[in-house]
């Protein structure tokens, strides 16, 4: 078990008489009350700590520029002075990172990556109240869609967890948010499992429920036809995106339908669902959904969870 230094301090600081082996009630009193003080020091300390980190990334989120200058300050701190390496390293970093480090796509991606961890720490302040935080989700999301192009050769930033960035690190709140919180602005998945659907789901909000996984769709298959690679004899062909079309797409629209079916729209649910098995019978998964189906149609709820 771990004990705070000033913990220590504190208790050997206690008017006990000599040789007493348990605490008074005055020796309990003063314990909790200097206990709840360290406690809203260190509140006091966080709080100051996030309000410094959203209002630089706020900042570094107005434009390209900022979001690089606030990268490479990130950099110096984080990986040289941190670890006590000398500014010549880091000037030669900078001068062999320079190609990348001006580059419009890479700095584009930068600043998705900071509006995503401003988005995260908003979520930790509130998280038991993220429904009001699936719109903005969904924007972020449309937003690097028609930034696709400039975006493509940046894949890879966009899908790290944007709390184990330089940015998060420098400031000190990296692994902040809520548990299951959506880890990138990429994190598709989890931004319509977490952020979208769930305050969508109940008998009144079917239409908004469906449209919500009918974006989600549109989204995934975006994504993928926007950056997977032509095919190979250099047709205007894109495998994962097809495999997508084939396999992935159908998934999802059943998982559509099962959620839809479970939170109230079973007659509708059921008959589209007898309808994509009728046109998906050769389906992989064809004989998992027959399965289902039985179940639903016997007063089994299904998950939604892929």
């Amino acid at each position: 078990m771990k004990f705070f230094p000033s913990i220590l301090i504190l208790m050997a600081s206690l008017p006990l008489a000599s040789g007493q082996e348990k605490l008074s009630e005055i020796d309990r009193d003063l314990l909790l009350e200097r206990l709840k003080q360290i406690q809203e020091t260190s509140d006091s300390k966080v709080q100051s700590r996030f309000g410094a980190a959203m209002t630089a990334f706020k900042e570094a989120m107005a434009s390209d520029a900022n979001a690089n200058d606030l990268y490479l300050k990130c950099i110096e701190k984080v990986r040289f002075e941190d670890e006590a390496k000398k500014a010549t390293e880091f000037r030669e970093w900078k001068r062999r990172h320079k190609d990348r480090t001006d580059g419009v796509g890479f700095r584009r991606a930068l600043r998705f990556q900071l509006n995503w961890i401003v988005l995260t720490l908003e979520a930790a302040q509130k998280p038991k109240d993220l429904s009001a935080m699936g719109s903005k989700g969904q924007g972020v999301i449309e937003a690097i869609l028609k930034d696709a192009d400039v975006l493509k050769d940046h894949q890879r930033l966009l899908r790290e967890d944007a709390m184990d960035s330089v940015f998060a690190t420098a400031y000190g709140v990296n692994g902040v948010g809520p548990g299951s919180w959506p880890s990138s602005p990429l994190d598709i998945t989890n931004i319509y499992e977490v952020m979208v659907l769930p305050p969508l789901r109940s008998r009144e909000n079917l239409s908004a429920l469906r449209q919500g996984w009918l974006k989600r769709i549109e989204h995934e298959g975006l994504i993928l036809e926007s950056w997977t690679n032509e095919g190979s004899d250099g047709k205007d062909r894109k495998p994962a995106f097809e495999k997508w079309l084939i396999n992935g797409r159908h998934e999802l629209t059943w998982l559509m339908e099962v959620d839809l079916f479970n939170h109230g729209d079973e007659k509708k649910a059921a008959i589209r669902m007898l309808e994509h098995l009728k046109v998906n019978l050769n389906h992989e998964s064809a004989p998992k959904w027959i399965k289902q189906f039985t179940s639903l149609v016997k007063g089994e709820s299904l998950s939604t969870e892929q």
